[in-house]
């Protein structure tokens, strides 16, 4: 791969930033604390430094797989030059296909609450991971019909030789994370597992076991992000999933992601998407068959 490489994955029904690839030859892109909303995995081909993670503090070297799920802060510092890969995945990558391989990578590379996010890697995983990624660039520079459906099957091989890499090593708890951290992962999970009926910041706080205002400050100061915009975020996000993958009627979405008034949820979505439900999937039917 070249230099300061950059490669972007863009839906080309909802015009949203799928994937992202950066070519890493230093430490400049984590040099301050970085929170993104999205999923992150650093290949690390070559090169040594420091990671921080929460309060955390880990060596790394060469041949290492790193991975953070979303809003998760860290820095890295290196000790010298780097030769890396940085990739990122929207939220929406993993559930505007349809496809479980998205759902089982996200739950084994992204799910464990206080898991150390360092994996050491052998040269020939390794090279299993950087062959997809190779095909993966040398499709984006062929012009030819299926383009973006032949790119996202890379990237679909490459999570599931990730996952697999991850999986047989189990999962290595670190022993110096804050109880703030646990308690964000335990929310985030908390979310996903419940956004559906569960939409008040008050709830999650309930299954935690501390108060709203507690929570509301670990989030913001671990996540970025305030109890209700974690909950908004993943309702919207799923909606968006019904409405492009589905044939269901809206009234059905609402209803289905705990919405007993339809009008609501129509505000509720145009708030968060500025289109109303009815835009958004026509929007992406005129696009599908123009």
């Amino acid at each position: 791969m070249n230099e300061q490489l950059k490669i972007e994955l863009v839906n080309p029904q909802t015009n949203v930033l799928a994937f992202k690839l950066i070519q890493l030859n230093d430490d400049e892109y984590f040099r301050s604390l970085k929170s993104f909303n999205c999923y992150k995995i650093i290949l690390i081909k070559k090169g040594k430094g420091q990671l921080t993670f929460d309060t955390a503090r880990y060596e790394f070297s060469e041949n290492c797989l790193i991975r953070f799920p979303i809003y998760q802060p860290f820095q890295i510092e290196s000790d010298g030059p780097l030769d890396g890969i940085l990739l990122r995945f929207h939220p929406d990558f993993f559930w505007n296909h349809k496809y479980d391989v998205e759902l089982t990578s996200k739950q084994v590379l992204f799910k464990s609450v206080g898991e150390i996010p360092l994996i050491k890697i052998s040269n020939e995983e390794m090279a299993q991971l950087l062959h997809p990624l190779d095909q993966l660039l040398s499709e984006l520079n062929d012009d030819r019909l299926g383009r973006y459906d032949i790119a996202i099957s890379w990237v679909k091989i490459f999570m599931i030789y990730a996952s697999r890499i991850k999986k047989e090593r189990g999962i290595i708890h670190s022993a110096s994370l804050s109880e703030g951290h646990y308690v964000t992962r335990e929310l985030i999970n908390a979310v996903e597992a419940h956004f559906q009926y569960k939409h008040r910041p008050a709830d999650y706080a309930k299954l935690l076991n501390v108060t709203v205002k507690t929570l509301n400050r670990m989030a913001k100061q671990y996540l970025g992000r305030t109890i209700g915009e974690i909950i908004s975020e993943r309702l919207i996000t799923q909606a968006k999933h019904e409405l492009y993958l589905s044939d269901k009627p809206i009234k059905q979405i609402a209803f289905d992601l705990g919405f007993n008034d339809v009008a609501y949820f129509s505000r509720f979505f145009k708030t968060h998407a500025t289109v109303s439900p009815e835009v958004y999937r026509k929007s992406l039917r005129v696009d599908v068959n123009s």
